[in-house]
Formats: structure tokens, C-alpha cells, sequence
């Protein structure tokens, strides 16, 4: 019995050490945006909006990082016109710097006030431009780590 406690002792110490021996040996860096390729609504009714980024994103870690969320805020100049948030998370491969298509879904509310300022810009000659901020949350079992995202793109007429 005494054998058995000190092998049982033995085992939590060494299952101990090859823990933190693990996890001191993986060091989690961070998530990378690289750029934004296309910013694509595929449907907007009655203030709902559906739509798809696609971002190329760099992953310098030797496993898969899952994307488990993600907030945006859209904007028209200095106008808010709402809020979006990442449909469904994502795996970004280990050791990659690939396109991945995310689908957004949010509500807009002042596409009215947008639609009167998208109109002055077109009357001056400018292009309507529209704002899109925030970040995705990307981790793995232990860490998660922000990745802001910023992108600024022509506004669709449909708004």
C-alpha cells in the first residue's frame, strides 16, 4: 500500500511537469488580419442585414485557432447605422495565410440618414463610403486573443 501511494504520488508530479512543460512550450501568437479582400450584402430587408467579408488572415501558430465571435459596428462618415455580429465561428489552419469568408449578420437602423448623406456625396462627386469596425475573438481551448478589424468600402446602393 505505501508503494502504490508513493507511485501515485509519483505519476500527479511527473503528469505536473509535462503540463507546464507543454504549455511553456506553446506559446500562443497572435491571430493576424493581413487585409480585407470584399465586403459583400447578400440581403438586406427591413433593417436586417446579411453579409459576407472576406478576410485574409495569418495564423503563425503550429495549431488551429477557432474564431468563436465577433462585433462590428457600422458606420456612414460619423453616422451609425448599426450593429453586426459574426454568424457562425470559424478554424483558421495552423502555419497558413488564407481567405476565409465570414458570414455577418446584424441590424441597421439610420440607413435613412446614411441614404441623405450617400446622397450629398454622390451630388459633390464623392463616392457614399461606408465603415466597418470591430474585432473577432480567436482561441483555442486555453487562450483567446482579439483581432480588430477595420475595413472601408464603398456603400451599396441597396442601403
Amino acid at each position: 500500500m505505501h508503494f502504490s501511494h508513493r507511485m501515485n504520488r509519483s505519476f500527479l508530479l511527473f503528469t505536473i511537469f509535462m503540463t507546464a512543460l507543454l504549455f511553456t512550450g506553446c506559446e500562443f501568437k497572435d491571430v493576424e488580419l493581413d487585409r480585407v479582400d470584399r465586403f459583400e450584402i447578400n440581403r438586406f430587408e427591413q433593417g436586417k442585414l446579411d453579409a459576407t467579408i472576406t478576410l485574409v488572415l495569418t495564423n503563425p501558430n503550429s495549431f488551429p485557432i477557432t474564431v468563436k465571435s465577433g462585433e462590428f459596428e457600422i458606420y456612414s462618415g460619423k453616422t451609425h447605422l448599426g450593429d453586426a455580429q459574426l454568424a457562425k465561428s470559424f478554424k483558421i489552419n495552423a502555419n497558413s495565410t488564407e481567405n476565409y469568408e465570414v458570414d455577418v449578420k446584424g441590424t441597421v437602423g439610420d440607413a435613412i440618414s446614411a441614404g441623405i448623406s450617400g446622397l450629398a456625396s454622390l451630388l459633390t462627386g464623392k463616392k457614399p463610403e461606408m465603415t466597418i469596425k470591430g474585432e473577432l475573438i480567436a482561441g483555442n481551448f486555453f487562450y483567446s486573443k482579439k483581432v480588430p478589424v477595420e475595413l472601408k468600402t464603398d456603400m451599396p446602393f441597396s442601403l
